[in-house]
């Protein structure tokens, strides 16, 4: 009988441990570590993404311009000068022009002297003296050659704006090497920078136009040989001889809405003036099209 009663023990036994693997697979024993059970949960739940708004994102708030009319109006700022105290020494510096690169400064590109927190901080340079400000609310400190071509430049800037100027007038990058004696790399980097720097200007100054009449153009150019060919989409006002918008690209109707499309967000709201040309019906199908918004919504028109 008791060998019975132990044959029936070792067998039991025997079963345990045969569906102990699999009780431990089901989780019916909470033998687990707790940090394995909470990834194993941690990763089962689900995040629910939240809606966003164009007010949550900094680009869509840097990017908002006031002829457009959906960005917010910003707040208006107190000037330094009624907030720092009045034992202090007066500017020695004119800081007009110049505003504080930090984005979470209260004073970020304000350039007014009368209101932004700026103050001369020395000069260095060993080729020409540079300026260097220093913004009294957040204590940033950059130089006056910041956002600017001769950037980290060591090169003095009179030497750069006379090579820059024989370019302009139709020197070769090659034979300014030779007649200055800058690397060819060195000459194309300036230029370079030059050209972005343009275009930024270009971006930051012609905007809310009112221009009666536009001139439409194309110019053509070869490069280094006669099938690689460029052309030079213009819109010209010929009053003050400026040039609003150009395209570079091939002849085609694209390069033409992109053209239409550039000069919408140029001219002020509802500004339409009178286009003309010389009869490329391009012109002719991208006022028509969905890009010409120079009207601001209401029904174009082409004259």
């Amino acid at each position: 009988m008791a060998f019975y009663v132990f044959e029936c023990v070792i067998l039991l036994v025997v079963c345990l441990l045969l569906f102990l693997p699999l009780l431990w697979r089901l989780d019916w024993f909470h033998l687990r570590p707790f940090s394995s059970r909470g990834e194993v949960k941690h990763s089962v739940v689900r995040r629910l993404l939240k809606p966003r708004s164009p007010d949550d994102r900094p680009a869509c708030r840097l990017g908002s311009t006031p002829s457009s009319g959906g960005g917010p109006v910003p707040a208006p700022v107190r000037p330094w000068r009624e907030v720092k105290s009045r034992r202090r020494v007066p500017k020695r510096v004119n800081t007009q022009g110049y505003a504080c690169p930090n984005p979470q400064c209260s004073y970020f590109c304000i350039t007014d002297a009368q209101i932004h927190a700026l103050v001369g901080d020395g000069k260095h340079g060993h080729a020409e003296p540079i300026q260097t400000f220093r913004c009294q609310a957040c204590r940033t400190t950059f130089t006056s050659r910041r956002n600017t071509p001769l950037y980290r430049l060591k090169t003095p800037s009179q030497q750069v704006a006379v090579v820059l100027s024989a370019l302009a007038e139709g020197l070769d990058a090659s034979a300014a090497e030779r007649v200055f004696g800058y690397r060819q790399a060195t000459i194309t980097s300036w230029l370079t920078r030059a050209g972005e720097h343009t275009q930024s200007l270009h971006e930051h100054c012609f905007h809310t136009l009112q221009i009666p009449h536009l001139q439409l153009d194309e110019l053509c150019t070869r490069l280094r040989s006669h099938k690689q060919v460029l052309w030079l989409w213009l819109a010209i006002d010929p009053l003050t001889k400026i040039l609003p918008a150009l395209q570079l690209g091939p002849r085609t109707q694209n390069m033409a809405h992109s053209l239409i499309h550039s000069l919408g967000q140029i001219l002020t709201t509802g500004c339409l003036p009178l286009s003309t040309s010389d009869g490329l019906n391009l012109y002719f199908y991208a006022a028509l099209g969905p890009f010409w918004t120079l009207a601001r919504g209401d029904e174009a028109s082409w004259a």
